[in-house]
């Protein structure tokens, strides 16, 4: 048996939820969707779990490197637990995502946790994550989707081959990594693990660290990183990473065209985001797609549905 709802928003990220939210109070009847991540990708393994492992990657810092400064006198042994870290952030992580639940219990929202796909332009067929299956009728629906990791060409995520979101979630550290990406993510990660004992490698396609942002901020970070043993490499083309279940070797062009072969226990992809349109079945629905693969929409953010 179907359910008929005003509004139903696939996705319960910032944009979703806070949609649903809006129209809810102006007196439609509103249901959201999520498989996992109830608040987005920020909230949940993104910049706000990432925040609390860079409070906590800071005081290692201070601690191994700037106690003079900070007038800190340590005697006897000190260790630092990054499984603690983790727990940490997964702790500030959970509070939050509460907080959205609460949000739509307070406004009267359906919450439906499962995969939706379109069955047509006015439904969406829900395999919930408890196994069962849920059939929405909808007037409106509003695509809330977000985005996902790009990955190099002819690369495939593993063991040992991750994203953000793999290494995020787990509460080891490898001896190891190599980063290829200098954007935001990929810095980040270098500054959390590097402090954490980890031997960092960042290789970037671009000419500098964080190439979105002012050459200064570049130079410095660059300059800071290469200070604490965090090697660089700009200007430079992954060509190749293949996993052999120990050891991970990537094959990168330098500026110089020549080939070369780095090894690490772990890789991170770190190297951006694309739109997320497959999976759930935008072509039932009609909905049609830019030439660069984003879900083509008017002045007012309509698709042609």
């Amino acid at each position: 048996m179907s359910k008929s709802y005003d509004v139903v928003v696939l996705g319960a990220g910032p944009g979703g939820y806070v949609a649903a939210i809006r129209a809810s109070q102006l007196g439609l009847k509103t249901a959201i969707v999520e498989k996992q991540y109830w608040g987005g990708v920020c909230l949940n393994v993104g910049c706000i779990p990432s925040k609390a492992l860079l409070r906590n990657a800071e005081l290692v810092h201070i601690l191994k490197n700037e106690t003079k400064t900070f007038g800190i006198k340590v005697e006897g042994k000190i260790s630092f637990d990054y499984t603690e870290a983790y727990k940490r952030s997964r702790r500030v992580a959970d509070g939050r995502v509460k907080g959205v639940h609460f949000l739509m219990r307070k406004n009267k929202i359906d919450e439906y946790e499962g995969w939706a796909n379109f069955a047509d332009p006015h439904t969406l067929e829900v395999a919930l994550n408890d196994g069962k299956k849920e059939t929405l009728k909808f007037k409106h629906c509003i695509i809330a989707a977000g985005a996902s990791t790009r990955l190099i060409p002819g690369s495939k995520l593993s063991k040992n081959v991750v994203t953000y979101e793999e290494q995020i979630m787990t509460d080891k550290l490898p001896g190891s990594m190599i980063i290829a990406g200098a954007g935001a993510i990929g810095v980040e990660f270098a500054y959390v693990l590097s402090n954490y004992g980890v031997d960092v490698t960042i290789v970037e396609f671009l000419d500098r660290m964080v190439p979105l942002e002012d050459e200064d901020v570049s130079a410095e970070l660059e300059k800071q990183f290469k200070r604490h043993g965090v090697k660089i490499m700009t200007k430079t083309r992954v060509d190749k990473i293949e996993d052999s279940g120990k050891k991970v070797k990537v094959t990168v062009t330098t500026p110089d065209g020549k080939q070369q072969v780095l090894e690490a226990d772990k890789v991170m992809q770190a190297i951006g985001f694309q739109p997320r349109v497959e999976g759930y079945g935008l072509e039932k629905a009609g909905v049609k797609l830019t030439d660069k693969k984003a879900i083509a929409i008017n002045n007012k953010m309509q698709t042609n549905v």
